[in-house]
């Protein structure tokens, strides 16, 4: 089973604008360390619709059936207007990330399921396994300061199972039930946000690195990326001295599991 990347950033992306930063600066002209928002493809299956997919679909031009939302902020479910072009969809979430959802459709499509189209929406509980037409799925809370909800997913399919952490502080560190359900995951994809954690909010690299050691999946992929973090060059140094099996996603960094 293959699975994309689309986009490895954060919330502002790489370069940011205005931002002079040597991440910003190296970026601008080496289109190989840009970094869009954050986006996940797998099997018809789209996690996190970013303000850039538009960007992300025209390249991938791939069909989308399923799509799962993390949270409500803006990096990560901003781009679901997007999907307009896909005629039939099941939208999976929490209820906060439903309803910002449907009335994303409602502003700029004119209906939560515009004309012509079939978009039906799935409220799924946290901390429960649930059956979905060919996948199971399991929600888990994270913290992540200034929203009030906010999870990740494992997915099992195909005999496979993916973990995908979302945005979340170091608190995910001693949460027991989510470390549970992603443990020995056959892929986890990881934020790795800053240089340093911030407290209810994001990962830092060391404190990344340590979810990937308690996780111990089969392979790491570290993601949301800020431009404010170490280079891509020296993140990398710092996965493989730490013995975690992966690497750092790139735009459109392609894993096989």
């Amino acid at each position: 089973m293959k699975l994309v990347v689309l986009g490895s950033g954060s919330y502002s992306g790489t370069p940011k604008p205005f931002c002079n930063c040597e991440n910003c600066s190296r970026a601008r002209t080496n289109p190989a360390l840009r970094r869009t928002r954050f986006s996940l493809y797998f099997e018809k299956t789209l996690v996190d619709p970013s303000p850039d997919l538009h960007y992300h679909l025209e390249r991938l031009n791939r069909k989308v059936e399923r799509v799962f939302i993390t949270h409500a902020h803006f990096d990560h479910i901003a781009g679901f207007p997007e999907l307009q072009v896909f005629g039939e969809l099941d939208v999976y979430s929490h209820g906060q990330g439903v309803e910002t959802a449907k009335h994303l459709a409602s502003l700029f499509l004119g209906g939560a399921s515009p004309d012509n189209r079939v978009w039906r929406y799935h409220e799924i509980p946290f901390n429960e396994w649930v059956e979905l037409d060919g996948m199971r799925v399991f929600h888990f809370r994270t913290v992540h300061r200034s929203i009030e909800n906010s999870g990740g997913f494992v997915s099992e399919l195909k005999g496979k199972r993916i973990a995908v952490t979302g945005d979340t502080g170091p608190e995910i560190l001693d949460d027991n039930e989510a470390i549970k359900a992603m443990e020995g995951a056959d892929l986890l994809i990881a934020e790795m946000t800053h240089r340093e954690s911030i407290p209810r909010t994001h990962l830092g690299v060391k404190d990344a690195i340590e979810l990937a050691k308690k996780v111990g999946a089969g392979y790491t992929v570290f993601a949301h990326i800020s431009h404010s973090n170490y280079t891509h060059e020296v993140l990398e140094k710092r996965v493989r001295e730490a013995g975690v099996i992966g690497e750092v996603a790139r735009d459109f960094t392609w894993i096989e599991v």
